[in-house]
């Protein structure tokens, strides 16, 4: 639409150049000054309500600032450069589908938008999607070519995609180009020891953090990567230090927060534990992240009580999350509210009923509760939404069992499934005695913590921090040539079913989605579960205690078949396996299974992995 302009058009140009002039000075309130004398004669002009936009979003006023973007764009709406604006603010306010379509049109409406890419990419990346950041970076730079701003951000994301091999070649190319931005630089330097960081790189990596933050001292993601990078080095003091460090940089870090809680858990600073939420939330009583992530660990931990109290706490304040909801539902049932726990469970199923770890959640409340025909079919819901969950094949073998349905056995097939390995020497040992021994000893060193991850099955003992595989660790290399024999052997034995969970992903070729090693003491044991990540899971045995020799308790044993709450029957445990030096036992992902405790001064040592097709 057309504005009618009482000032002559060289005195509106002469305000615009004023308030822009102030602006670039950072001169907030005579930039002001000039547009409200511009805005008090036409209230309507486009280029004076974006740049009052700016200066409202400078003052940290979101909701002003958004309603002059759009009353600048309800006058003249091909303005590419108010989309980008408009765009890069709901990105920073969280709306990033919002963001994402405003960025779309800045750059439908100038093609060679450097900036909009840059900001297409970034709110892309916030919310999760990398593969399309970094096309959007990509075409920034395709634009602009030594743009450091999107070179900086597409390294962020080749990291985020799990190629950092890349993004450290695009970093150092970046560094030479010399930029004289010193906050630019650390910020460079920081990406280029993450991209280090997760090639497990970590003296190199560190050195860079420092390097970084001697530039730039309050850069919170260097202090929390440093942690990081510092937990796998074994300075697991000094790492909880820095975690500290950036919380106080940036309270609301969730991603500090969880790791510096579960690594003051394995440190058994119980004094300390979830203290950082108790302090953040009294600064923001009202952000529903903080009750919600606490009220996960109180559960991990079992504190059902609490834990209960933080995720209604959480509901209160997110209305519309699924996830207080679900963890609602799991508490009622444990606390025998299963009326209470039912109506949460439909809540949540309501909000996402494509959820399928929901409807596992759900299915085994309602196993809980004693209605396993109900519960097959919430378990059959999940598995339908997604047809290689293991949790939810693991529940549906519960319900399937309990009704007598024969579909239950043929799922597990103990006998058959089940399968005992003994493994030949790796290279350079006679014996496998002498191989694990040496073994031992060196998983000493990656046994740092002084008890066990609260998230993990293991109770009373350690387990390692990073896969084990491909980390450069000459003896698990070794071993790893013969397991990985014996997995191929696995498969090969495999009938060929296009309908069975287990039978129907067969493939010739596999890779590792994990790799541990877990270290048992007295009492220790690992409580019954499934391997939500897997296909075939495992168990490798490097050292046993006298105890396991006893056939009559089973003390050490690996049993299969019971799940970790009373389902009902009788005689849950349906097959046990007695470990022993250089045995492997080989199983399906979803089939229940634990550890008998033991009593013994000796530790029981194993290392265990799981396979995925490739």
């Amino acid at each position: 639409m057309d504005t009618i302009t009482a000032l002559p058009e060289k005195q509106v140009r002469a305000l615009l150049q004023q308030a822009l002039d102030h602006l670039g000075r950072n001169d907030l309130v005579q930039s002001e000054a000039a547009l409200n004398v511009l805005l008090a004669d036409i209230p309507d002009e486009p280029d004076a309500l974006q740049l009052m936009g700016i200066i409202r979003r400078q003052q940290g006023l979101p909701l002003e600032a958004e309603a002059l973007y759009r009353r600048s764009l309800a006058v003249k709406p091909e303005q590419p450069n108010v989309r980008h604006n408009l765009g890069n603010m709901l990105r920073l306010e969280g709306r990033l589908d919002e963001a994402i379509a405003e960025q779309n049109e800045a750059i439908r409406l100038k093609p060679n938008y450097a900036e909009a890419f840059l900001d297409l990419g970034l709110a892309q990346s916030a919310k999760g999607d990398f593969a399309a950041a970094e096309k959007s970076f990509r075409a920034s730079l395709r634009v602009q070519p030594n743009y450091i701003f999107a070179k900086q951000a597409l390294a962020a994301t080749l990291n985020d995609l799990g190629r950092p091999k890349e993004a450290e070649t695009l970093l150092l190319q970046t560094l030479m180009l010399g930029s004289r931005d010193q906050r630019q630089v650390a910020a460079l330097e920081h990406n280029l020891g993450v991209a280090l960081k997760l090639q497990h790189r970590y003296a190199e990596a560190l050195r860079l953090f420092d390097t970084a933050q001697s530039k730039v001292p309050d850069m919170p993601a260097v202090d929390y990567n440093r942690g990081n990078t510092l937990q796998h080095l074994g300075r697991l003091e000094e790492a909880a230090f820095c975690y500290r460090r950036a919380l106080g940089r940036n309270p609301l870090d969730m991603r500090a927060h969880r790791d510096l809680n579960h690594l003051l858990y394995r440190l058994g600073r119980d004094d300390e534990f979830l203290k950082s939420y108790d302090e953040v939330m009294a600064l923001y009583p009202d952000l529903g992240a903080l009750p919600l992530d606490k009220a996960n660990f109180l559960f991990l931990k079992e504190d059902f009580d609490s834990a209960r109290e933080y995720f209604e706490r959480a509901a209160r304040m997110l209305p519309d999350h699924v996830m207080p909801h679900d963890g609602l539902g799991m508490i009622l049932a444990r606390q025998g509210d299963f009326e209470g726990a039912m109506r949460e469970h439909e809540i949540a199923l309501k909000m996402e009923p494509q959820n399928a770890h929901a409807w596992r959640n759900f299915a085994e409340t309602l196993i809980r509760a004693g209605d396993a025909e109900k519960a097959l079919s919430a378990a059959e819901q999940a598995r339908t939404i997604e047809p290689d969950d293991q949790g939810a094949l693991a529940i549906w073998s519960i319900a399937a069992n309990l009704l007598d349905d024969p579909r239950g056995e043929i799922l597990n097939d103990y006998e058959n499934f089940v399968q005992v390995f003994e493994l030949e020497p790796p290279q350079g040992y006679c014996d496998m005695e002498s191989f694990n021994r040496d073994l031992n000893a060196y998983l000493d060193r990656l046994h740092r913590d002084k008890r066990e991850m609260i998230n993990q099955t293991l109770r009373g003992g350690t387990q390692t921090l990073e896969d084990i595989f491909g980390r450069g660790h000459d003896p698990v290399e070794r071993l790893r040539a013969r397991i990985d024999e014996a997995v191929a052997v696995y498969i090969s034995r495999m009938k060929e079913d296009s309908e069975h969970p287990l039978l129907k992903r067969r493939r010739r070729d596999f890779q590792y989605a994990g790799s541990w090693s877990s270290r048992l003491h007295d009492c220790g044991f690992h409580t019954n579960h499934f391997h939500s990540k897997g296909w075939i899971s495992s168990a490798y045995y490097v050292s046993v205690p006298q105890a396991v020799g006893d056939a009559e308790t089973k003390q050490g044993w690996i049993k299969f078949g019971e799940p970790y709450f009373d389902a009902g029957p009788k005689n849950p445990i349906r097959r046990t396996v007695q470990p022993k030096p250089g045995t492997l036992v080989l199983f399906p992902s979803y089939m229940w299974h634990g550890t008998v405790p033991f009593r013994s001064e000796d530790a029981r040592t194993t290392i265990a992995f799981d396979v995925v097709p490739r």
